[in-house]
């Protein structure tokens, strides 16, 4: 065999090899959708805060996930109770929540047993679009008591250290509200 003639069929093979890869390859690229078709990005979900009505209560525009897409409806945060309007403390306590949950931003929500209350309020562990647990954060500063309505009690001993923490410290209505 002429060293010629086998590097010629050499080359005819391995042209042969590259020619059926790149068919293959464009085969697949035209399998793909066109890129207008690609899915978009993932929307940031989650209820987003209409208002705030007080230091334990909002109004949001539910997601479809807990609440229903669309719907407006009102959040009651669970295991903590803010003042009440015109009580010691409450404006503070409705300002912290405004703080914690601006107006336009996501929540990311978590419900226990018991999806309402009496008033229709939807009763949800809350985290804000910095991931802070909303709930025990308003316990922790003080400007809000934990409290325990069941069964909702998934977060209980995290809500009794918290007002631990505070009430040793006098954060928050801890030293603002005699009574306490």
């Amino acid at each position: 065999m002429h060293p010629s003639s086998w590097t010629a069929r050499h080359r005819r093979g391995r042209t042969g090899a590259v020619v059926a890869s790149l068919a293959a390859a464009v085969a697949l690229v035209g399998l793909a959708p066109p890129a207008a078709a690609q899915p978009e990005p993932a929307r940031q979900r989650g209820p987003v805060v209409l208002r705030v009505i007080d230091g334990d209560t909002v109004e949001v525009r539910g997601d479809g996930r807990v609440i229903p897409d669309g719907a407006v409806a009102r959040v009651r945060l669970l295991e903590i109770d803010a003042p009440e309007r015109g009580a010691c403390f409450s404006r503070e306590a409705t300002a912290r929540t405004a703080e914690l949950l601006p107006i336009g931003s996501r929540l990311r929500t978590e419900r226990d047993v018991e999806l309402k209350d009496r008033y229709d309020r939807y009763l949800l562990y809350v985290w804000n679009e910095r991931d802070v647990f909303v709930n025990e954060s308003l316990v922790r500063s003080g400007h809000a008591t934990s409290v325990l309505f069941e069964p909702n009690d998934k977060y209980a001993k995290t809500m009794n250290a918290a007002q631990a923490a505070a009430r040793q410290a006098g954060a928050g209505l801890w030293s603002a509200c005699p009574a306490r």
